[in-house]
Protein backbone atom coordinates (compact mmCIF):
# COMPACT_ATOMS: atom_id res chain seq x y z
CA UNK A 1 0.00 0.00 0.00
CA UNK A 2 1.00 3.50 -0.96
CA UNK A 3 0.28 6.42 1.70
CA UNK A 4 0.29 9.93 0.77
CA UNK A 5 2.27 12.27 2.68
CA UNK A 6 0.08 15.37 4.01
CA UNK A 7 1.02 18.83 3.64
CA UNK A 8 0.92 20.22 6.64
CA UNK A 9 -2.04 23.45 6.28
CA UNK A 10 -1.65 26.78 7.10
CA UNK A 11 -3.30 27.32 10.47
CA UNK A 12 -6.30 29.02 11.01
CA UNK A 13 -6.01 32.71 11.66
CA UNK A 14 -8.36 33.93 14.79
CA UNK A 15 -10.98 36.51 13.54
CA UNK A 16 -11.29 39.86 14.42
CA UNK A 17 -14.59 41.09 15.84
CA UNK A 18 -16.31 43.86 16.15
CA UNK A 19 -19.59 43.60 18.64
CA UNK A 20 -22.50 44.44 18.77
CA UNK A 21 -23.77 46.87 21.85
CA UNK A 22 -21.30 49.88 20.89
CA UNK A 23 -19.98 51.99 18.63
CA UNK A 24 -16.39 51.95 17.57
CA UNK A 25 -13.97 53.86 15.79
CA UNK A 26 -10.83 52.94 14.23
CA UNK A 27 -8.07 51.55 11.77
CA UNK A 28 -8.43 48.13 10.94
CA UNK A 29 -5.48 46.70 9.48
CA UNK A 30 -5.47 42.36 9.24
CA UNK A 31 -4.53 39.22 7.59
CA UNK A 32 -7.16 37.85 9.39
CA UNK A 33 -10.93 37.10 8.74
CA UNK A 34 -13.22 40.07 10.54
CA UNK A 35 -16.71 40.23 11.36
CA UNK A 36 -18.45 43.31 11.91
CA UNK A 37 -21.85 43.05 14.41
CA UNK A 38 -21.93 46.72 15.80
CA UNK A 39 -21.59 50.24 14.69
CA UNK A 40 -17.72 51.03 13.53
CA UNK A 41 -16.59 54.02 12.09
CA UNK A 42 -13.35 54.19 10.42
CA UNK A 43 -10.81 51.99 7.70
CA UNK A 44 -10.88 48.70 7.50
CA UNK A 45 -7.52 47.10 5.43
CA UNK A 46 -8.00 42.84 5.15
CA UNK A 47 -6.27 40.74 3.48
CA UNK A 48 -9.20 38.17 4.37
CA UNK A 49 -12.73 38.06 4.20
CA UNK A 50 -14.84 40.70 6.10
CA UNK A 51 -18.42 39.97 7.33
CA UNK A 52 -20.83 42.61 7.96
CA UNK A 53 -24.07 41.28 9.68
CA UNK A 54 -27.41 42.20 9.04
CA UNK A 55 -27.45 44.56 11.83
CA UNK A 56 -24.42 45.79 11.52
CA UNK A 57 -23.13 50.04 10.04
CA UNK A 58 -19.62 50.47 8.66
CA UNK A 59 -19.30 54.17 7.98
CA UNK A 60 -16.09 54.65 6.22
CA UNK A 61 -14.41 52.56 3.49
CA UNK A 62 -13.62 48.55 2.91
CA UNK A 63 -10.60 47.24 1.42
CA UNK A 64 -10.67 43.54 1.01
CA UNK A 65 -10.10 40.10 -0.04
CA UNK A 66 -13.60 39.49 0.07
CA UNK A 67 -16.71 40.76 1.21
CA UNK A 68 -20.27 38.96 2.54
CA UNK A 69 -22.47 42.65 3.19
CA UNK A 70 -25.74 41.74 5.55
CA UNK A 71 -26.24 45.39 7.06
CA UNK A 72 -25.41 49.27 5.73
CA UNK A 73 -21.93 50.63 4.58
CA UNK A 74 -21.32 54.39 4.01
CA UNK A 75 -18.64 54.30 2.00
CA UNK A 76 -16.86 52.48 -0.50
CA UNK A 77 -15.99 48.94 -1.08
CA UNK A 78 -12.78 47.61 -2.95
CA UNK A 79 -13.04 44.34 -3.17
CA UNK A 80 -10.08 41.65 -4.53
CA UNK A 81 -12.17 38.70 -5.11
CA UNK A 82 -15.86 38.59 -4.57
CA UNK A 83 -18.34 41.11 -3.41
CA UNK A 84 -21.61 39.44 -1.90
CA UNK A 85 -25.04 41.26 -1.13
CA UNK A 86 -27.41 39.90 1.08
CA UNK A 87 -30.92 40.81 1.27
CA UNK A 88 -31.59 44.04 2.28
CA UNK A 89 -28.37 45.16 2.33
CA UNK A 90 -26.95 48.65 1.37
CA UNK A 91 -24.05 49.82 0.24
CA UNK A 92 -23.91 53.82 -0.32
CA UNK A 93 -21.15 54.15 -1.95
CA UNK A 94 -18.49 53.05 -4.96
CA UNK A 95 -18.22 49.19 -5.39
CA UNK A 96 -14.98 47.87 -7.05
CA UNK A 97 -14.46 44.35 -7.28
CA UNK A 98 -13.82 41.04 -9.59
CA UNK A 99 -17.06 39.17 -8.90
CA UNK A 100 -20.62 40.81 -7.25
CA UNK A 101 -23.37 39.17 -6.20
CA UNK A 102 -26.60 40.58 -5.01
CA UNK A 103 -29.50 39.42 -3.67
CA UNK A 104 -33.36 40.62 -3.30
CA UNK A 105 -33.86 44.25 -1.90
CA UNK A 106 -30.17 45.44 -1.57
CA UNK A 107 -28.93 48.37 -3.24
CA UNK A 108 -25.85 49.85 -4.31
CA UNK A 109 -26.23 54.16 -4.83
CA UNK A 110 -23.06 54.72 -6.27
CA UNK A 111 -21.40 52.92 -9.01
CA UNK A 112 -20.31 49.35 -9.38
CA UNK A 113 -16.95 48.54 -11.23
CA UNK A 114 -17.29 44.92 -12.00
CA UNK A 115 -13.61 43.90 -13.20
CA UNK A 116 -11.56 40.45 -13.66
CA UNK A 117 -8.71 43.76 -13.33
CA UNK A 118 -9.63 44.35 -9.78
CA UNK A 119 -8.34 40.86 -8.75
CA UNK A 120 -4.93 42.71 -9.48
CA UNK A 121 -5.65 45.13 -6.57
CA UNK A 122 -3.14 45.19 -3.80
CA UNK A 123 -4.51 45.98 -0.45
CA UNK A 124 -1.20 46.67 1.02
CA UNK A 125 -0.25 49.26 -1.36
CA UNK A 126 -3.36 51.08 -0.50
CA UNK A 127 -2.98 51.03 3.28
CA UNK A 128 0.99 52.25 2.45
CA UNK A 129 -0.68 55.06 0.41
CA UNK A 130 -3.36 55.96 3.23
CA UNK A 131 -0.72 55.54 6.13
CA UNK A 132 1.49 58.74 4.73
CA UNK A 133 1.75 61.35 7.76
CA UNK A 134 -0.56 64.18 5.74
CA UNK A 135 -3.11 61.64 4.67
CA UNK A 136 -3.33 59.94 8.23
CA UNK A 137 -3.46 63.60 10.23
CA UNK A 138 -6.59 64.39 8.47
CA UNK A 139 -8.25 61.05 8.90
CA UNK A 140 -7.50 61.43 12.33
CA UNK A 141 -9.19 64.91 12.74
CA UNK A 142 -11.99 63.48 11.14
CA UNK A 143 -12.51 60.56 12.69
CA UNK A 144 -11.43 61.24 16.00
CA UNK A 145 -12.91 64.31 17.40
CA UNK A 146 -14.71 62.74 19.53
CA UNK A 147 -13.87 60.25 22.80
CA UNK A 148 -14.89 56.84 21.10
CA UNK A 149 -13.79 53.21 22.06
CA UNK A 150 -10.72 53.12 19.31
CA UNK A 151 -9.58 50.24 17.90
CA UNK A 152 -6.45 50.00 16.15
CA UNK A 153 -5.38 46.69 15.10
CA UNK A 154 -2.12 45.27 13.17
Amino acid sequence: MFFLKKNKSEPMLPAVQVVSGGFYFGIIRTISPIRIEGDFKGIIFCNNKVIVDQKATVSGDILCHEIVVGGLIEGNVICKNKCLLHEDAIVNGVVRTALFENETNSSVSGPVYVNKENSNINIDEYYELFNKKENLEKIKNEYFSLPQKLILIT
